[in-house]
């Protein structure tokens, strides 16, 4: 499994090489391949892998889906103050209702800094809640982009018939170019441009490789090569992270949390070390924080049955105890069907008194389902971590990119890990964030 992944890395990094010229209009920024979600990036990188989970009818549907999401942003909003204050910085960042607070500033969750405290910066903020804060300082711009859905036909097949000529020059090219989150990327194009100033020196944002990441930075180096970009990675290590293939629309510089990350990045991503900095973790303190013996749920779930049975079979074996853990749901799908149907089906495995044990095994036991990265952090603070795998190859954490994981298997599809180092994966942050003194070294 370990060289398997390495494998479909090398495959992707071989396919996204073939769009890096002039041919092909947006070069390889347009690519999101990320195995977290199911939509047109996951199909594509299904089609690399030698296990075909998905058929044609659930391969269409994933396309349709991903196509359909499009008339949710239509009808986007953005929000600026009438006067916006002088600035040298942008910060390019995701935000709810609760990040703000009553004096107008923005709590960054990512960046762990208050928008007050960055002097010459514009806040441009993709903001998720409904509700708009009452108060909004004069450095924020708000970019909402979901408000209410529109079927937008005329709209839609013009976006749908723009470039049509690359449908017949490379399918999966084309099916790209279309997914809503290119679609994002355009109008967030269109919304940001005209806060790109003459006399602006850098951009920094929370850094997840997509499609409007990269395309914000090949049209800011289209406009002055001198503005430096930088991008953060938040998240904590995936088992294949191949959303940070290095491609069209890379930042100058990427600051990355642990040693293992520099490895990977280096080594098997395709960034050159001095694209990298090293720095602890803005978003991860040390400080301690409470990790309940709790069941994750992923965004999405694909092969419930499976899930099921490995549940079963941990219990069995009194290695878990239902009657110790709680179940969570990913945030993002609390109206999720198939994730509520699943949680269900757990909770009335949990009543049955015939799955009840003594055993207490359970106690400081992190239970994860498919992917998350949030693995590695539950690790890192000292939990035992059991991870029920949807799609092994996807979901397994391996040494031959992450070097400080041992992996270990106990069933099919159920894996648990330790760590040869802590630190190395992710290195906790102090309580005072040092980004002020980061963006001054910049």
């Amino acid at each position: 499994m370990e060289n398997s992944q390495v494998k479909i890395l090398k495959k992707m990094k071989y396919f996204l090489s073939l769009f890096n010229n002039s041919e092909y209009p947006e070069k390889n920024s347009i690519f999101y391949l990320n195995t977290t979600s199911s939509f047109i990036g996951s199909y594509i990188i299904q089609t690399f892998s030698d296990v075909k989970s998905w058929n044609f009818f659930a391969k269409f549907l994933i396309v349709l889906k991903d196509i359909n999401y499009i008339f949710n942003y239509i009808n986007y909003k953005i929000y600026k103050p009438k006067k916006i204050t002088n600035y040298k910085k942008i910060i390019v960042t995701w935000a709810y209702e609760d990040n703000f607070i009553r004096n107008g500033s923005l709590n960054d969750r990512y960046l762990n800094v208050n928008s007050k405290e960055i002097k010459d910066c514009l806040w441009f903020v993709i903001y998720m809640s409904n509700t708009i804060p009452k108060k909004i300082d004069n450095n924020i711009v708000l970019f909402k982009p979901k408000t209410l859905k529109s079927y937008d036909i005329i709209h839609f097949f013009d976006f749908l018939r723009k470039n049509i000529f690359i449908l017949f020059k490379n399918f999966k090219y084309y099916l790209t170019l279309k997914s809503n989150y290119n679609y994002f990327a355009e109008i967030f194009l269109e919304n940001i441009n005209e806060y790109l100033v003459k006399d602006l020196k850098l951009i920094l944002m929370p850094f997840e490789g997509q499609p409007f990441q990269n395309k914000l930075v090949n049209l800011v180096k289209n406009k002055n090569k001198k503005i430096k970009t930088i991008g953060y990675i938040h998240s904590p290590p995936l088992p294949l992270p191949s959303n940070f293939l290095f491609r069209s629309g890379a930042p100058d510089k990427i600051i990355l949390n642990g040693k293992d990350q520099i490895y990977c990045f280096n080594k098997i991503l395709g960034w050159k070390k001095n694209n990298i900095i090293y720095l602890p973790s803005f978003r991860f303190l040390k400080k301690k924080k409470k990790i309940n013996d709790t069941i994750y749920f992923p965004l999405n779930v694909i092969n419930k049955k499976k899930i099921i049975r490995n549940i079963k079979f941990l219990i069995a074996e009194k290695i878990i105890n239902l009657n110790y853990l709680d179940i969570k749901n990913h945030p993002g799908a609390l109206y999720s069907k198939n994730n509520i149907d699943l949680i269900n089906q757990i909770k009335k495995i949990r009543k049955d008194s015939g799955y009840k044990n003594k055993s207490k095994n359970s106690k400081n036991f992190s239970i994860f389902i498919g992917t998350s990265g949030a693995i590695i952090e539950a690790l890192e603070r000292g939990k035992n971590v059991i991870q029920i795998c949807d799609n092994p190859l996807f979901d397994i954490y391996s040494s031959k990119i992450w070097p400080s994981i041992e992996t270990f298997k106990i069933n099919q599809g159920v894996y648990s890990y330790k760590l040869k180092k802590k630190g190395a994966l992710i290195k906790f942050g102090e309580k005072k964030n040092n980004l002020k003194k980061v963006l001054q070294i910049i």
